[in-house]
């Protein structure tokens, strides 16, 4: 009897626990952040990218999955003649998949923004807001610069 109790709380405790596998390589955690970034200041954007590059310096680039989001007027960093578009574009090509871009449809349609008027690098254009809230339920922390 205590024998199938014992077994029965370890079949509830792991079917209640998230599944690692997804987010383990190598034996290590692969660490899931989300940086949501709505405004339109480059000394605020060179600091999110200081904080990505040291994050990626010291968990390494293949343990950690980084979505940068930005809406509002931080959509602005990521049109042609940015004054930071050389430091995403670094560290994308750095980074690799380990860092991905999101761009707020929402608010591309409220100022009028075209894809075309935007750089090749962002990944994604969905809801700034619904992206943030589906990755954090999938275990992202998020972070605002």
């Amino acid at each position: 009897m205590v024998r199938a109790f014992v077994i029965l709380v370890v079949i509830v405790l792991g079917m209640t626990r998230p599944a690692a596998a997804d987010h383990v390589k190598d034996g290590r955690a692969v660490h899931r952040i989300v940086i949501q970034v709505n405004e339109d200041n480059p000394q605020l954007w060179n600091l999110m990218l200081n904080n990505i590059a040291n994050l990626i310096g010291a968990m390494g680039k293949e343990h950690v999955d980084i979505k940068v989001i930005a809406d509002g007027p931080g959509i602005n960093m990521f049109k042609k003649g940015s004054s930071v578009v050389e430091r995403l574009d670094s560290l994308k090509q750095f980074a690799g998949s380990s860092v991905g871009y999101t761009v707020c449809s929402n608010t591309m349609k409220a100022m009028k923004v075209e894809r075309q008027d935007l750089v090749g690098l962002v990944d994604d254009f969905y809801p700034g807001i619904v992206r943030v809230v589906e990755l954090q339920e999938q275990g992202y922390v998020y972070l605002r610069p």
